[in-house]
């Protein structure tokens, strides 16, 4: 009877354990016609009404690398006037978390309102000590999905996003956290490799949404006020829209954003990401994207990354990409950490989202997809100087890897929906 029992408790377990960690977005990737995707030169609607989003246009968008994007947010939080909005997975003890918990103690003293959203997980290393001090500033403070045992099925979803917002008029979106390992210019594994983008005009009221799904969704509270979503004109040439997914959607719009854009290539997919684990269904389209012409280059961390499971869950996929034709770089100095797609030297996408089912499936993402040519030059020329400090792969010698290696990547890769 008691061994019946045990069984019985065990099943429920496991069913619990399945329920918690299955629940996810779909992930379209193939369920599409290339042919009836129009180029994204022509039309940049199409992209942004399927994943949720719309054309804003008339933006000014300034592309920032490496440690460069701290002065800059760092210049605009010191202007502010009345609202500055934060969100953040990665928060770490640290010179940068020192600089940013001054600015915004010194910004609430002075009646800015300051509202911060630090991600449980990736703020657990943060010095509580300085989370005081935004406290007795007058910062408004939440914490993303704090683990508690009612709410365990959510814990398993994160906010990967990263926004800041000032004013309700200058945005950013980045790959970055508040940590020390983003100063430097990714010269060694102690400097990490990203990309940011800062913008100005319509479309910041796309990222001031996106921050006010999260923020109402844990402190409960409406932001109000016209310094929220103000009135903004046209102060650009570029094109752009907002893409982002939540833990509730049915189906992952950053997904479907990655599937359409690289499908509506004609000429060129540049994709530079920290964290290449997609289902395999990625894998079939970029090889489709070859057979069409389509010139594909995938650049991914080498030996440095700090989540080295998800880097062999990926070296599984890579022999069928060497296969199919699409050339792959490994980033040799550090970790690689920007999350960059570019198209037919036109369109752009610089945001949060990792490339694999975490990211696409899980985490609360965010991106800005801009369609400019001079963005897209400067991110291509970015790619450029990166390939001098990578090393490609070739199928000959990833043939040739030790049976014990391929073993443990096909390994890994049996549970990357939940690395």
């Amino acid at each position: 009877m008691l061994a019946k029992l045990l069984w019985f408790i065990a099943g429920l377990l496991l069913a619990a354990g399945y329920f918690l960690l299955k629940n996810r977005r779909n992930t379209p990737y193939l369920d599409l016609d290339p042919d009836a995707l129009p180029p994204l030169a022509e039309d940049l609607q199409t992209l942004a009404g399927a994943t949720g989003g719309s054309v804003a246009r008339g933006n000014a968008c300034e592309v920032l690398q490496n440690g460069a994007l701290y002065p800059a947010m760092e210049r605009d939080i010191a202007a502010a006037r009345s609202t500055i909005h934060l969100e953040t997975f990665v928060w770490t003890q640290g010179e940068v978390e020192r600089r940013c918990v001054e600015l915004l103690a010194r910004k609430a003293r002075e009646g800015v309102t300051v509202r911060l959203l630090i991600d449980a997980m990736g703020g657990s290393r943060a010095d509580a000590a300085n989370l005081k001090k935004l406290d007795s500033a007058g910062v408004q403070r939440a914490i993303y999905c704090r683990p508690r045992w009612w709410n365990l099925r959510r814990f398993n979803h994160r906010t990967h996003r990263k926004l800041l917002i000032i004013d309700g008029a200058i945005g950013y979106t980045f790959g970055h956290g508040i940590a020390d390992q983003w100063l430097g210019n990714g010269e060694d594994e102690k400097h990490w490799r990203d990309t940011a983008v800062r913008v100005e005009g319509p479309i910041v009221q796309g990222l001031q949404a996106v921050f006010m799904e999260n923020w109402i969704e844990e402190s409960h509270c409406v932001p109000a006020g016209a310094s929220c979503f103000p009135q903004l004109a046209e102060v650009g040439d570029c094109d752009a829209h907002v893409v982002s997914s939540a833990s509730g959607d049915a189906v992952s719009s950053v997904a479907l954003l990655y599937t359409l854009a690289i499908a509506s290539a004609k000429r060129e997919v540049i994709i530079q990401n920290p964290y290449f684990a997609p289902d395999d269904g990625v894998c079939d389209l970029l090889g489709m994207m070859v057979k069409r012409g389509v010139a594909v280059h995938l650049m991914v961390p080498g030996r440095h990354t700090d989540s080295p499971f998800v880097r062999r869950a990926g070296c599984h996929l890579y022999g069928d990409l060497l296969r199919a034709g699409v050339r792959l770089y490994e980033f040799e100095p550090t970790l690689i950490h920007q999350k960059i797609v570019i198209v037919d030297e036109i369109w752009s996408h610089i945001g949060s989202t990792n490339f694999d089912a975490r990211s696409l499936s899980l985490n609360e993402e965010v991106g800005i997809g801009i369609r400019d040519a001079t963005v897209a030059k400067q991110l291509k020329g970015a790619f450029a100087a990166d390939l001098q400090r990578s090393r490609e792969l070739s199928l000959e010698a990833w043939r040739a890897r030790p049976w014990r290696s391929r073993a443990f990547d096909w390994l890994a890769y049996q549970i990357h929906d939940q690395l």
